[in-house]
């Protein structure tokens, strides 16, 4: 999860001060934390676009080529997007070998 900073700010995050400057992009708890916290940022990434919305709200076409983080918070817990997903990447020249091996999982695979 990634957002920047839309203004100068001061924050109390991790036992301590944390000053971001206007334009400042952080990642991980930290984004999370201002993301909860209603700060001023702009999201990055598919993760913190679809922080606070309803999954249904979540873009409903899935882009193959988009990156392994934002396929997969498009197929979130839905095991039918998971299937969808894993056959589109399966069908790409050179699949990408995690991306398919959480596809996998997360389609549900009786075998495990």
């Amino acid at each position: 999860m990634r957002v920047k900073a839309l203004e100068g700010l001061s924050l109390y995050y991790n036992y301590g001060i944390t000053t971001l400057e206007e334009g400042e992009e952080v990642k991980g708890g930290l984004a999370l934390h201002l993301l909860e916290t209603g700060a001023n940022v702009e999201p990055l990434d598919a993760n913190a676009k679809a922080f606070g919305q309803e999954p249904a709200a979540v873009d409903a076409e899935l882009d193959i080529e988009a990156t392994a983080a934002d396929i997969l918070a498009w197929v979130g817990e839905d095991s039918e997007r998971a299937a969808e997903a894993l056959a589109a990447e399966l069908a790409k020249d050179k699949p990408r070998s995690t991306l398919v091996k959480q596809l996998e999982k997360l389609a549900g695979d009786d075998g495990e």
